[in-house]
């Protein structure tokens, strides 16, 4: 077999996501796990907005939306009373609500898309051993049968968990702590007025957090931390009778006839010091873990793959390598962003302290009727609200409209010849975005020649509807939107030198300078 472009270690969800964008872009990959199987459990649950934004690039969104379950409202409970009540529908997305899809599911679906390009997960297959010198990396496969392989791929991703075998071996810190609770989760039948139907319910009860979400008709997800089961007292088996007790002991009324599936787990959180260390990257839980607050994880890990894809495969086009540091400083922060969120929500939820409890208990629902809280709160659950305008790698040179270099470009309604649609529902192919407002025919035969490697847009201020306005402004402007969804260019057409600077600096748009290998 000739040697792989790129290797991957781990066929999770953000294992699979890596390989697909790869493949989209036109890279070799191989895809290697220690695991004979995908997932059978629900394990991650939770798809946010913008992994489905991500989803409808592939083509998969439909078939993920129609297979699980939209989430459309939250309630939060304390001590058995109501405080907060809120609607997800403000999400700035065309996917307005959590999709509850059992992880088995999602693998499923993506390991199909996956395996349309060709590319297998090559199963019980464990690195050995992984290496770097000058430039140049070897990794030894160890296979099902027992017999070792030695390769030597241009680029590594580990996406093998927060266990991961590539962080261990290349010695990257893994930075963080435990946290002093002991959690478990079950797939639970039940019935009963405290049972969810399209809404999460969190529910603090002196410092114990129970949270629920309906996955199908019959089953709903439950997990729990409480301070009756820390650490040292955790069991090795989750009973029924304990998820039983804790509803009692928060005044929850349900009643459990069965579970699905049900463990044990501990939290941690923690962060690699590095997410890149020559040529070998960490991405998903091998670069982040943290507590299960918001439901980020999985989704996180998917967005760190599409991060970094179309990266690499512009460096094996003749970009400057230093475009793949940009991967840490962008990805970086938004795990270290995770982290404080998970781990004060936390706290909070968890608080003992009376004085405390009786304070958030006061300040949530005072907070969840402020539209700014509102829309920061769900901009960071829908992971609809990162943004990269720090980074070093975007260009802003002004205009209207609230949208900047670095942000994520919304898949914005409009309206043309009378007909209404969305900016992004046709774009689908592994490519940079240009977007012109209002353009000459000029300047998009210049666009269009100078940036091969786009699919070009062109828009009418008419087109926009109110939402658009804000967002693009009526100016005339040029965006160019890289391939994960976040505007890498905003400018003016003329002066040419500015938009030509930013696609040529790292051969991100412009014709190869090399062939792939």
């Amino acid at each position: 077999m000739a040697e792989p472009f790129v290797l991957i270690v781990g066929a999770g969800p953000t294992g699979m996501t890596a390989a697909i964008e790869l493949r989209r872009l036109g890279l070799d990959v191989r895809i290697v796990d220690r695991s004979d199987h995908l997932a059978i459990h629900s394990q991650a649950l939770a798809l946010q907005a913008r992994t489905l934004e991500q989803f409808q690039r592939y083509g998969i969104a439909a078939e993920a939306v129609a297979r699980g379950r939209k989430v459309t409202d939250a309630a939060i409970f304390s001590e058995g009373k109501q405080i907060v009540s809120a609607s997800l529908s403000g999400i700035s997305s065309v996917y307005p609500y959590i999709l509850m899809l059992p992880q088995s599911h999602t693998e499923a679906i993506l390991n199909r898309k996956m395996e349309s390009f060709g590319t297998r997960t090559e199963r019980g297959t464990q690195l050995e051993s992984i290496d770097q010198h000058k430039g140049t990396i070897t990794a030894v496969l160890r296979h099902p049968a027992g017999g070792r392989e030695e390769l030597e791929p241009r680029w590594v991703i580990g996406c093998d968990g927060a266990h991961s075998t590539v962080r261990e071996k290349l010695g990257i810190p893994f930075e963080g702590d435990g946290i002093g609770l002991s959690f478990f989760l079950g797939d639970l039948q039940m019935d009963g007025p405290g049972v969810p139907g399209d809404e999460v319910s969190l529910h603090f009860h002196h410092g114990d957090v129970i949270f629920m979400a309906r996955l199908t008709e019959k089953l709903v997800r439950v997990v729990a931390a409480t301070h009756a089961m820390q650490d040292g007292a955790m069991k090795k088996d989750v009973a029924i009778e304990d998820f039983q007790k804790v509803f009692q002991s928060a005044g929850i009324e349900a009643t459990i006839h069965s579970a699905e599936w049900m463990t044990p787990f501990n939290v941690n959180d923690r962060q690699a010091r590095h997410y890149r260390l020559g040529n070998v990257f960490l991405a998903g839980d091998a670069s982040h873990i943290h507590s299960p607050v918001g439901g980020q994880g999985m989704n996180t890990g998917i967005q760190d793959a599409a991060n970094l894809a179309w990266k690499i495969a512009a460096v094996a086009r003749g970009a400057g390598d230093a475009l793949l540091d940009s991967y840490e400083e962008e990805r970086g922060e938004v795990g270290r962003a995770l982290l404080r969120f998970t781990e004060r929500g936390l706290k909070m939820a968890t608080a003992t302290n009376p004085v405390i409890e009786t304070l958030r208990d006061k300040l949530l629902p005072l907070f969840s009727t402020l539209h700014p809280a509102q829309k920061r709160i769900l901009g960071f659950i829908s992971e609809t609200a990162i943004s990269y305008r720090s980074s070093s790698i975007v260009s802003d040179f002004g205009g209207d409209g609230y949208l900047s270099a670095g942000d994520r470009l919304p898949d914005l309604g409009l309206r043309k010849g009378g007909l209404n649609y969305t900016l992004l529902h046709d774009w689908t192919e592994p490519k940079h975005l240009a977007l012109l407002l209002d353009p000459t025919a000029a300047e998009v035969a210049e666009i269009k020649a100078a940036l091969p490697l786009t699919t070009v847009v062109t828009l009418s201020y008419r087109d926009l509807l109110q939402e658009g306005l804000r967002a693009l402004g009526p100016d005339r402007k040029l965006l160019i939107v890289r391939p994960d969804g976040y505007i890498g260019f905003r400018g003016q057409v003329e002066p040419r030198t500015p938009w030509t600077e930013y696609a040529e600096q790292d051969a991100i748009l412009t014709t190869s300078k090399v062939a792939f290998q």
